[in-house]
């Protein structure tokens, strides 16, 4: 999630060690957000935490191609949990 998503979704962050990677950033200082609730649809988690970083780099990349902005990314960790199925043609995400 980015950084300016901490109070659009009201979360309590505290600094971090850990070293963001990926999507075009690398060695990205974060922050972390414990005992987070996430649903997507009918899948929840009750105990989450999420990693918070930059993600205007993203955002730039996004909207040079005229797409919208985003607060956040699914990471790996959710959709391994949720044995996510990814139907790209009709635009679905399945969890479990």
């Amino acid at each position: 999630m980015g950084f300016e998503s901490i109070e659009r979704f009201e979360l309590s962050a505290k600094n971090s060690k850990t070293k963001a990677s990926g999507a075009g950033g690398t060695g990205m200082t974060t922050q972390i957000s414990s005992k987070n609730k996430l649903q997507l649809g009918s899948w929840k988690n009750k105990d989450f935490n999420i990693v918070i970083f930059d993600l205007s780099h993203v955002n730039e990349a996004l909207e040079s191609f005229k797409a919208k902005a985003v607060h956040g990314i699914i990471g790996a960790d959710v959709l391994l949990e949720g044995k996510a199925i990814i139907d790209y043609f009709n635009h679905y995400l399945y969890l479990k």
